[in-house]
């Protein structure tokens, strides 16, 4: 048994360990995911006036920082009352921020921080086993993909073309939230009670210009087809079926074209989710279209047993038609992406957000109950630095993330757990396809598919708020004040990029915050086992992975797990979110501390 240790994980957000131990064979038979820094906001806020979360909690973290604001919004809403109040416009504006939010985060990283990955010198070695094929296919990767600094063979080689558009993109992306924003990260739009900006004529002009030219990006790099022409057969397919069919024959299209002169460049309709979807999967790859070489990433980051993995999403994006207000509990037909709970058999159930709760079994926290619902969350660091300890392995206490559950279970959350939900065309028809063919249809590729598809759900949705249903200097908040949030409680729920959000806010009787609570993403993602010992979601993904690229196809390199990096990373972390500061001097109490 050899242990393979990554500290820190590079190319995520934030501090992240992932410790593993691999057999002889290349196969990981225990992992411990561990979060390096204790969460402080929960205990800042305390006694704060609860008007400023929307503000405070952006500074979470700078890539997703929307999110924040529009959970902590949400959860004022119900605090003080007025949920079932706000302007239908103020939620349009809602979704129009993070809309471009869920875009420049998918984007960031599929190309700066997963796609990199994609150029590992152990592909080039695979594929130059393939010939002509396989250099030409090496050189795509390797010339769409290879990040800022990188050298091979002791050649410095320049970044790839995919990567430096995709930058250019997010900076357009950025420049569009800040629009309407006022700035990108932290940006001061959300407020209880709406949103404090209503967009003029000329920014809904604008607004649609950089969407229109992020399409053009999308175009030219991410698809190699026009949008619409993919979004009609697949988001909007009349059948999962259909919509499988589509892009395998897309994809045949287009090798019978390049197998002759192995030209698989963006000139030849070779765009970037058309060579990952091709070369990724075996199933896809060598079994549908006859390729000889694919980098088997459907073989890995899979769940060994259903009955300890679910698939959860709170619902995102308001539904315009259903006019002013919203219900705080986020009924599956209350938002355009449904909530919804489905188990690890992939029966959907209806959403019940009483049955979240998180357990610090396995977490350096102190507290007489090992699991508690958010709505009576207790944060409480331990403090003895000799039980901090990263290396006790998997009995142990060994992260600063708690470990979320729903009604006991752990949860996958993302975009492959929102358009399974969802019901979304193609992504639950490339999960059927994997099921009956003999592979677990929850898998490292399954995973990055269904994000760059989320994309391709999205951008329709975010032309249609701009150009349909925003009227420009319509009203966008109601009126509060602080009294109307005296001994109230408040929930937000909503979905970051990565995965569900939720915040959870009380207040006592001078209205001030006596609890706050934010269970995140990748606190549900990269958690410890629970109090039943049932490892988290990335935990057991990577329990029976091979460690080596493409299934140890080159035997068995414990110094490039390629295994681990891509399954972890498939889940796009961000411990920024789930772990955060700590004051060590004891000078300060635990509400004292300034966010700037």
């Amino acid at each position: 048994m050899v242990q393979v240790t990554i500290d820190p994980l590079s190319r995520i957000e934030g501090h992240y360990r992932v410790n593993t131990e691999v057999s002889g064979e290349g196969v990981i038979t225990d992992a411990q995911s561990n979060a390096l820094v204790f969460r402080g906001f929960e205990r800042f806020l305390q006694k704060q006036d609860p008007r400023d979360a929307a503000l405070l909690t952006q500074r979470i973290c700078g890539v997703c920082p929307v999110c924040h604001s529009i959970s902590a919004a949400n959860a004022l809403d119900e605090l003080f009352g007025v949920a079932g109040e706000i302007p239908k416009d103020a939620l349009v504006v809602r979704n129009i921020h993070q809309g471009l939010n869920y875009i420049a985060s998918h984007a960031a990283h599929i190309y700066v921080l997963w796609g990199p990955d994609l150029a590992n010198p152990a592909y080039h070695d695979i594929l130059m086993q393939q010939g002509d094929l396989g250099n030409a296919v090496w050189g795509e990767l390797s010339g769409r993909f290879m990040p800022v600094v990188n050298q091979f063979d002791g050649i410095r080689l320049p970044p790839g073309s995919s990567y430096l558009g995709a930058v250019m993109e997010l900076r357009r992306l950025h420049d569009a939230i800040s629009l309407i924003g006022g700035k990108m990260p932290h940006a001061v739009l959300q407020h209880v009670g709406g949103v404090v900006y209503s967009p003029t004529v000329a920014d809904i002009q604008q607004l649609a210009s950089y969407v229109s030219k992020t399409v053009n990006f999308v175009e030219a790099f991410t698809l190699g087809v026009s949008p619409d022409t993919w979004i009609e057969n697949t988001y909007r397919a009349s059948s999962p079926q259909k919509a499988v069919d589509f892009v395998i024959g897309h994809l045949q299209d287009l090798l019978d074209k390049s197998l002759t002169n192995n030209d698989f460049s963006h000139s030849s309709g070779w765009g970037d989710v058309s060579l990952f979807a091709a070369f990724g999967s075996e199933l896809i790859g060598e079994k549908l279209l006859g390729l000889p070489v694919s980098m088997k990433m459907d073989r890995a980051g899979v769940y060994p047993d259903p009955a300890k993995i679910g698939f959860l999403s709170y619902g995102v994006f308001f539904k315009p038609e259903k006019g002013d207000g919203y219900d705080p509990a986020s009924p599956a037909d209350g938002r355009v992406i449904p909530s919804g709970y489905m188990n690890g058999s992939l029966k959907l159930e209806k959403f019940d957000h009483q049955k979240i709760s998180e357990s610090i079994n396995h977490s350096f926290y102190i507290d007489e109950k090992k699991d508690r619902p958010p709505w009576n969350g207790v944060t409480v660091p331990e403090e003895n630095p000799e039980e901090i300890d990263y290396t006790r392995g998997s009995e142990s206490r060994y992260s600063w993330a708690k470990a979320p559950n729903y009604n006991g279970i752990p949860c996958e959350v993302g975009p492959l757990a929102r358009l399974m939900i969802m019901g979304e065309p193609l992504t639950t028809g490339l999960v059927k396809a994997f099921q009956d063919n003999g592979y677990s249809p929850v898998n490292n590729y399954t995973r990055m598919i269904a994000r760059m598809q989320e994309v391709l759900v999205v951008i329709p949705e975010l032309r249609k708020w701009i150009l349909q249903d925003l009227e420009a200097g319509a009203k966008v908040a109601v009126h509060t004040d602080l009294s109307m949030a005296k001994d109230s409680e408040g929930m937000g729920l909503w979905e970051a990029p990565r995965g569900a959000l939720g915040h959870w806010v009380a207040t006592g009787s001078d209205s001030m915050v006596t609890l706050y609570q934010a269970v995140v993403p990748s606190t549900w993602n990269l958690a410890p086992r629970n109090s039943k010992g049932i490892a988290g979601p990335v935990e057991q993904a990577l329990i029976g992975t091979k460690i080596s690229a493409a299934e140890n196809a080159l035997g068995v390199d414990y110094s490039n797990p390629l295994g681990i990096l891509h399954t972890v990373r498939s889940y796009d972390p961000c411990l920024a979110c789930a772990v955060h500061t700590l004051d060590r001097t004891g000078k300060h109490p635990a509400y004292a501390i300034k966010v700037v």
